[in-house]
């Protein structure tokens, strides 16, 4: 799975996160100035792990390499970085690992929705 493989930065070794499937509405927050929303984008949330997710959004979309991510749900934006990109696929890792209790929660909102 090439979800947010990316090439290492010197000094860092590389390390494989357990990918849970997911999925969920959320929305890319591109950020102007000021930190603040520029534009958003609505994206499906297909896969997620403590270090980056798989989204699925509009192939013809322009993004930057940074931006900010909000999963339907939950106020939190997590900060990303573009990974990968092959058609509707995008794969990003969080420039910080959220927590696993954050995943939890996303997991237990999820089978309470009744779509997992």
């Amino acid at each position: 799975m090439l979800m947010h493989v990316a090439q290492g930065r010197p000094g860092e070794t590389s390390t494989r996160y357990k990918h849970f499937p997911i999925e969920r509405p959320c929305r890319i927050l591109i950020i102007g100035q000021h930190l603040k929303p520029k534009q958003k984008y609505q994206a499906l949330l297909r896969e997620i792990s403590i270090g980056g997710a798989l989204l699925d959004c509009n192939p013809g979309l322009q993004l930057p390499k940074q931006f900010f991510l909000q999963v339907d749900g939950f106020n939190d934006e997590m900060g990303c970085s573009q990974v990968y990109r092959k058609g509707a696929a995008l794969g990003i890792r969080f420039n910080m690992l959220i927590s696993q209790e954050f995943i939890s929660r996303l997991i237990r909102l999820q089978f309470a929705s009744g779509c997992l």
